[in-house]
């Protein structure tokens, strides 16, 4: 693997920080959606799916930390501000095995979040037949779009040995697949999470609600739009064409589209906090004015048409027209 420079400002210290912030906040983001769905809901395999993809980032976050040092002396390195040493080329060829390792645990961490969606999905078109094609469909391009990452890092560098040796991939063959391991990886990446955002607009399409709820599902049906803008901005920023990636943006940008991608799976759990508390108002004001006017009436609050997942509630029923799997 090369040794390429350009850190620029970026100092290890601030690289930290930023790693262990952006896995802090969803971590934290992370334990309110476990919370909130255990209290007004229940936990299901969607929210084990966002456990495991926590606990691959907080592993990314470790690893980084490990060789955050030798990340650094390699810039130096390339610099020619130091000279490398024996000691230095041990350190060099643990720091590239964990590279690779690092590299296979990003796309798994972005991955499993897909997974998590598409699990949810998959409770909420139990019954619903002409939506699970689209899932079906939807499934196995993400999971084609994760082999083919494995398939282009794994031909990134001829012999794959060669991966683990300083400056062994440096033919022009070798840089052009590494580079296009970037690119293949963001593109399923990004048309991947299209795909399962569309799953949900598909349903809402159907819906007989008025233009405020649509309006309000859709936001929850589209926050995919923040990940896919992380996922184009660490493309743009770490995209390289004549030499290799530099290792220490990669750390930066993929770290922050991990931790953005677990961030946007827990954010719709927020929905139903909103949705609880609007539903509180109007009994309220409707309790209130039926002491006023009817004191005899009782109250019950139906909700058979509704289901309470991820988003707060979506009403099936609502659809157009009847799905023949119901």
């Amino acid at each position: 693997m090369a040794v390429v420079s350009g850190a620029g400002a970026l100092t290890a210290v601030n690289l930290e920080i930023f790693i262990w912030l952006a896995v802090g906040i969803a971590l934290l983001l992370a334990i309110a959606r476990w919370g909130i769905r255990w209290y007004f809901l229940r936990l299901l395999w969607d929210d084990a799916a966002v456990a495991v993809a926590v606990l691959l980032d907080l592993s990314l976050g470790v690893m980084y930390r490990y060789i955050i040092p030798t990340m650094f002396e390699l810039d130096k390195v390339a610099k020619g501000e130091e000279t490398p040493t024996p000691a230095f080329l041990l350190r060099a060829a643990t720091y590239l095995k964990l590279q690779f390792a690092i590299i296979v645990l990003f796309w798994t961490t972005v991955w499993v979040v897909k997974i998590s969606f598409l699990l949810f999905y998959r409770n909420l078109f139990a019954s619903l037949r002409e939506h699970m094609i689209g899932w079906w469909i939807t499934a196995g391009f993400t999971a084609v779009a994760y082999l083919l990452c494995w398939a282009f890092q794994l031909g990134s560098c001829v012999p794959i040995s060669h991966y683990f040796i300083l400056g062994a991939c440096e033919t022009p063959r070798d840089i052009h697949y590494s580079n296009a391991c970037l690119y293949v990886a963001a593109v399923g990446d990004i048309v991947s999470d299209l795909m399962i955002m569309g799953l949900g607009l598909r349903l809402l399409w159907n819906l007989q609600i008025n233009a405020r709820e649509k309006i309000a599902l859709g936001t929850i049906f589209s926050v995919g739009f923040i990940k896919i803008t992380f996922a184009l901005i660490r493309v743009v920023k770490i995209g390289a064409t004549a030499t290799h990636v530099n290792p220490i943006w990669l750390a930066l940008w993929s770290m922050i589209e991990a931790s953005v991608a677990i961030v946007v799976a827990c954010l719709p759990s927020f929905k139903v906090l909103f949705a609880r508390g609007r539903r509180r108002q109007s009994e309220s004001r409707g309790a209130k004015w039926s002491k006023t006017f009817h004191p005899w009436r009782s109250h019950h609050r139906h909700s058979n048409d509704m289901i309470e997942p991820l988003d707060g509630g979506i009403p099936l029923q609502s659809r157009g027209k009847t799905d023949p799997g119901q």
